[in-house]
C-alpha cells in the first residue's frame, strides 16, 4: 500500500524533550507510545486483567521481539522546538506545568507551540503530517487508527498531558484508509462530541472495535465469546467503560483561558482548606493533610488518591514504595482543552480503577520527613470520592475557588 498523510494540529503546546532536556519535537516513537497506551484501554474491556491476552493482541497491531508493527509511521518534516518564545500563561497554568517543567515562571524546557509565524507574514496554527502504511490485516490497520483517534481525542503527547498539555487533533487525512474508517469519522470532534459523556466509551467511529480485536492473528479462538469482566473486577491499568467519568465545562475560551480555569480551580480543589490571615498578613489555602496527617497523627492521606508523589517543602514528602524503591502514581484524573480557538473547553475525565496493586507484596504509602518515617493509608474509596467531586463540579460549571484577604 501506499502512504497515507494524516495533518494533525497542535492544540496546546507541546513539551517532549529528549535526553539533554534541550530539544523539544514529535517523534515517532513518542507518539507510538500514547498509541499503545490507548490501545490498551480500548482492548482493556474486552480482555480485562489478562495482561497476557493483552499483550498478544497489542503484538498484532504494534509489533513485538520478534517481528515489527505492520503499521508503519513517519513524520517527514516534524514541527521544530520554541526555546525563545515564552508562553502566555499566568500562575495557574504554572501550577499546571508543575516544578518539572517550570520553575520561578520560567520555563525548563523547550515546546512545540500551538502556532508558527510565515516567513515575513502572520502567525498561522502549528500543524505537522504524520504519515502511515498499512501492510498487515485490515484489522490490525482499524485499531491503530482507532489509538491514533483516541490519543487525540482524550489524550495528547509528551510531559504534562494529563494536565492539558501536548494536546493533538487529527483535521484532514488523503489517501487510502483501512475501512470503515473515513476522512471524516477519522477526524478529531468537538465539544458537542463531549457534551454528554459520562465516561469514556468506545463509540462512535469505534464501535466495531470488537470484531476487529477478534480478527488480529494473535486472536484466540472465540475471543467475542469470553465472559465480559465483571463489573466489580477494578481494572489494573487504565481501561475505557465503566470505571471511568467523565464531564464537560459549560464555558468556552481560548487553551490559555481553559488551562487557566483548570489551574485556579485545580489547585482550591487539592488545597480546600483555607488558613486565615494573622496579625497584618493574609489568609492562604492548603491541603487539609497537611494538618492532619503531615504536621499530625492522622494516617490517612486521601490527597494520595489523586497521584503520587505530593511534596511538603523540601524534604518531606508522601509516595509510594516498593521493595524499597520509590514508585510514582500518574494522576487518574485528565484536564483536557477541547475544540477550537476561542470556543475550547474543559474536558475532565477520571479513571477508577485499582489505587495500587492487590498483591501480597502490593507498595505501601510513606510520609518521610527529617526524623520521621511512617506507613499511610489511602482508601480506594478516596479516589471515588474526589474524582466525583470533580467531574460533578465541573460539569455544573461550578467553583471550588475561595477568597482570600
Amino acid at each position: 500500500m501506499t502512504w497515507t498523510t494524516l495533518r494533525i494540529q497542535v492544540a496546546t503546546p507541546l513539551f517532549n524533550t529528549d535526553g539533554h532536556q534541550n530539544q523539544a519535537g514529535i517523534r515517532v516513537p513518542s507518539l507510538r507510545g500514547a498509541m499503545r497506551f490507548w490501545f490498551r484501554a480500548l482492548a482493556g474491556t474486552i480482555t480485562g486483567n489478562n495482561h497476557q491476552l493483552l499483550a498478544d493482541l497489542e503484538r498484532a497491531v504494534f509489533g513485538g521481539t520478534d517481528h515489527s508493527s505492520p503499521v508503519k509511521l513517519r513524520i517527514p518534516e516534524p514541527p521544530t522546538a520554541d526555546q525563545v518564545t515564552p508562553l502566555p500563561v499566568d500562575d495557574h497554568i504554572f501550577y499546571l506545568l508543575g516544578l518539572g517543567l517550570a520553575r520561578d515562571r520560567q520555563l525548563n524546557r523547550a515546546y512545540v507551540p500551538t502556532e508558527t509565524r510565515l516567513p515575513n507574514g502572520p502567525k498561522i496554527p502549528q500543524t505537522f503530517d504524520l504519515q502511515a502504511r498499512f501492510t498487515g490485516s485490515p484489522e490490525a490497520a482499524a485499531l491503530a487508527l482507532a489509538a491514533l483517534w483516541l490519543t487525540c481525542a482524550y489524550g495528547g503527547l509528551g510531559a504534562r498531558v494529563r494536565r492539558g498539555f501536548g494536546a493533538l487533533r487529527i483535521i484532514a487525512a488523503d489517501g487510502e484508509l483501512p475501512p470503515p474508517w473515513t476522512e471524516q469519522t477519522l477526524q478529531t470532534p468537538g465539544p458537542d462530541f463531549y457534551e454528554h459523556l459520562t465516561r469514556l466509551t468506545a463509540t462512535g467511529p469505534l464501535t466495531d472495535y470488537p470484531t476487529w480485536l477478534a480478527g488480529l492473528p494473535t486472536a484466540p479462538p472465540g475471543l467475542l465469546d469470553r465472559p465480559a469482566p465483571a463489573a466489580d473486577d477494578l481494572p489494573a491499568y487504565p481501561v475505557l467503560g465503566r470505571h471511568t467519568l467523565a464531564s464537560l465545562h459549560p464555558t468556552a475560551g481560548n487553551w490559555p483561558a481553559v488551562l487557566t480555569l483548570a489551574g485556579k480551580e485545580w489547585r482550591h480543589f487539592r488545597a480546600s482548606e483555607t488558613v486565615p490571615a494573622g496579625s497584618g498578613g493574609r489568609s492562604r489555602i492548603r491541603t487539609p493533610e497537611a494538618k492532619t496527617t503531615i504536621d499530625g497523627t492522622s494516617n490517612h492521606f486521601p490527597l494520595g488518591a489523586l497521584g503520587l508523589p505530593v511534596g511538603y517543602g523540601k524534604d518531606t514528602g508522601v509516595n509510594a514504595y516498593h521493595a524499597g524503591e520509590e514508585l510514582r502514581r500518574a494522576s487518574p484524573l485528565w484536564l483536557r482543552p477541547v475544540g477550537t480557538g476561542s470556543q475550547m473547553r474543559l474536558f475532565s475525565f477520571a479513571y477508577l480503577g485499582e489505587l495500587l496493586p492487590a498483591t501480597p507484596d502490593r507498595p505501601v504509602v510513606r510520609l518521610k520527613k527529617p526524623g520521621h518515617d511512617r506507613e499511610l493509608i489511602i482508601h480506594q474509596d478516596d479516589l471515588t470520592e474526589r474524582a466525583t467531586q470533580w467531574i460533578e463540579t465541573m460539569r455544573k460549571g461550578e467553583t471550588f475557588v475561595r477568597k482570600t484577604t
